[in-house]
């Protein structure tokens, strides 16, 4: 059966992991134990990785990540990071909100590159009060919590998109579940640290535009991106031509910066991502998951979000609102907003243990750790998140 190869697959890659492999070598088994266990002809298994190869999604994230990571070595240049989080640290002046909300903010920027510049901004704010996989968790997840409901992120322009919701109506049904998403690692994680700073002698006002001087790049893109509606590879390069422009950079430091920018394991490990998930999705196999979900006696509404968690893990949240939110939205046609919101919620919290998340391996590797590392610290927060907002989902069909 389809779905019992499928398990096959993801513990070859769990195995392969566990051996303390490199991810690369874990993908490629992965690649090789779907093609092997499906049955998939070898030119056909060509043709498939040849065509994901040049897929607009794998063209735009490796070039997404290399021109953020441009940006990035721009602004380490100029030391504007190191300044943006003394910033950070003397405008809050708590240690708990500097380690969640500096993740945050640089999440909005939606490029897997900008995890390199919170894993960096949280492993200075935790200092030796966590250690080095706690902050990976703490980095990684509150990293995401924008792309839970913002409708400048693809998958939630997707979904919109599917379900026809009114964005605001999304986002405002949404805050309840960002807030739980805040509360559970903070209860877990961030009460360990002590929340004094060393006091700081600027005003607030004061750090705020310093803040603001320093991470305007990425506030920029951001804000082409929502108002103009461009993505990553048009906005990030123009705002990398105004930084140029505005910090007065010397053609003789463009070689240096071309070369830094490319990070050829992240990049080479982004691309084997995709590879591997251009094979599960031509294999059909997540197609298959409602059809094996029937199978157990529980309501409809379950067996959606444990078609939502489980398709997440293996093929990442756009895939699964692609293939299964319609059929959702079909199925109950009643469910409306509070299904939409439960959904998304539970993707939104299974992608953050999925082996296709580009991110958790950015994470783990700035602190040289392993995604089982990351996955056994959040799997608790994920699922209790998920039970919240399957709940939350049921209380809100009866209010609406």
């Amino acid at each position: 059966m389809p779905i019992y190869c499928l398990s096959i697959v993801f513990l070859v890659i769990v195995a392969v992991l566990w051996l303390k492999r490199p991810l690369y070598m874990a993908i490629i088994s992965g690649i090789i134990a779907s093609i092997l266990l499906f049955q998939i002809p070898f030119p056909t298994a060509l043709e498939v990785l040849a065509r994901q190869s040049i897929a607009r999604d794998t063209i735009d994230v490796l070039l997404s990540f290399y021109f953020v990571t441009f940006l990035q070595k721009m602004l380490e240049k100029r030391d504007r990071l190191k300044e943006a989080q003394r910033a950070f640290n003397s405008l809050l002046r708590n240690r708990r909100l500097n380690a969640a909300l500096s993740p945050a903010i640089l999440g909005l920027l939606p490029s897997a590159a900008v995890m390199t510049v919170c894993t960096g901004m949280v492993d200075q704010t935790c200092a030796d009060a966590l250690d080095k996989r706690d902050k990976m968790l703490v980095a990684c997840y509150y990293r995401h919590i924008p792309e839970m409901f913002l409708p400048t992120f693809s998958p939630v322009l997707l979904a919109l998109t599917l379900s026809g919701a009114k964005a605001g109506l999304f986002v405002c049904g949404m805050l309840p579940m960002v807030l739980v998403a805040c509360l559970l690692p903070y209860f877990v994680y961030l009460r360990r640290l002590p929340a004094e700073m060393p006091s700081a002698e600027g005003r607030r006002s004061q750090e705020a535009l310093c803040l603001v001087k320093n991470l305007w790049p990425l506030a920029a893109v951001v804000l082409i991106i929502i108002f103009f509606d461009l993505s990553v590879c048009i906005a990030a390069p123009l705002v990398i031509l105004a930084d140029y422009v505005a910090e007065r950079f010397r053609v003789q430091e463009l070689p240096g910066l071309l070369r830094d920018a490319v990070e050829p394991i992240l990049l080479g490990n982004m691309y084997l991502i995709m590879l591997f998930k251009g094979i599960i999705t031509h294999t059909g196999v997540v197609s298959m998951l409602p059809e094996f979900f029937s199978l157990f006696p529980i309501p409809i509404t379950m067996s959606f979000a444990l078609i939502f968690f489980v398709g997440t893990v293996v093929s990442g949240s756009q895939a699964m609102i692609a293939l299964c939110l319609p059929m959702a939205m079909a199925a109950i046609p009643t469910g409306g907003l509070p299904l939409l919101i439960m959904l998304m919620s539970i993707a939104w919290a299974a992608m953050q243990i999925s082996p296709t998340h580009v991110c958790s391996f950015v994470a783990a590797d700035y602190f040289k750790t392993t995604l089982g590392d990351l996955v056994i610290r959040a799997l608790p927060i994920v699922v209790v998140f998920s039970v919240i907002a399957y709940v939350y989902g049921q209380l809100l069909t009866l209010i609406l």
